[in-house]
């Protein structure tokens, strides 16, 4: 028994992995079930985001539910309107591309230069919402941060792209076994890309965030001296009460 209890433990290796194992599995079942909607798609993925950069700054356990919500309440109008933005402008450029593919001559070149546009805005947008979600500030500033984030190490920006390129390239590769892809987006693929991709942004975003406890909650003036405080296990209504379902159902969820 003491045996198992040390195995299994919360501080043991085998604890720990199951409950980041228990926390990416809820927080992908969350993301799809708050992406239901689909304008709310953008602030689902800075949510998820949101959830698993606390895990990895805190690696305790935490909310798994309170914490999603409330990076959801927070980033719902930018990460919204970036998202909406986003979606436009994409089905713009495919409209121009499919009239570019109609012609020849210079006309007919000019959809390269738009494919290139895409390209730019996916590798934006993948930096955005992490961004979103790490950060406070202006729509404006915000973005600025992810092209800084974007393309000051090429590296990890290329990773990055690969995670989010391959996993999707399969499923439409390998499209026969949809079942199977399906099970495993729905179980944890969302969130286990975020958070390989997170965990590479993480290192360029840590210079920029304010300290943290343990458990990934900021550390307030006056608490630097003990950094185990858990600012996030309070009373102060983070809780799914009667308020936070009132909220919710403003969302449409």
């Amino acid at each position: 028994m003491r045996f198992l209890l040390k195995l299994f433990g919360e501080e043991s290796a085998v604890g720990r992995f199951l409950n980041r194992l228990y926390i990416v599995t809820v927080s992908n079942l969350l993301f799809v079930l708050f992406c239901v909607p689909v304008v709310t798609i953008g602030a689902s993925i800075s949510a998820l985001d949101y959830t698993l950069l606390k895990l990895q700054r805190g690696d305790k356990h935490f909310k798994v539910a309170v914490t999603f919500w409330k990076g959801f309440k927070e980033s719902f109008k930018k990460a919204t309107v970036c998202f909406v933005a986003l979606v436009v402008l994409e089905l713009v450029q495919l409209l121009e591309i499919s009239w570019c593919r109609q012609f020849q001559g210079p006309v007919a070149l000019f959809q390269y230069a738009l494919i290139g546009m895409m390209v730019l805005e996916g590798i934006v947008a993948m930096y955005l919402f992490p961004v979103i979600a790490a950060f406070n500030g202006p729509l404006k500033e915000l973005l600025r941060d992810a092209l800084f984030f974007a393309f000051s190490k090429p590296h990890r920006m290329l990773a990055c792209a690969a995670l989010h390129a391959v996993p999707v390239i399969a499923t439409y590769w390998y499209f026969q076994y949809l079942p199977l892809w399906a099970f495993l987006w729905l179980l944890f693929g969302f969130s286990v890309i975020a958070y390989l991709s997170t965990r590479i942004m993480l290192p360029q975003f840590i210079p920029f965030l304010p300290e943290v406890d343990i458990c990934g909650d900021i550390i307030r003036p006056g608490q630097e001296d003990d950094p185990n405080i858990v600012s996030g296990e309070d009373d102060s209504g983070d809780d799914f009460d009667e308020k936070t379902l009132h909220e919710m159902m403003k969302y449409g969820l």
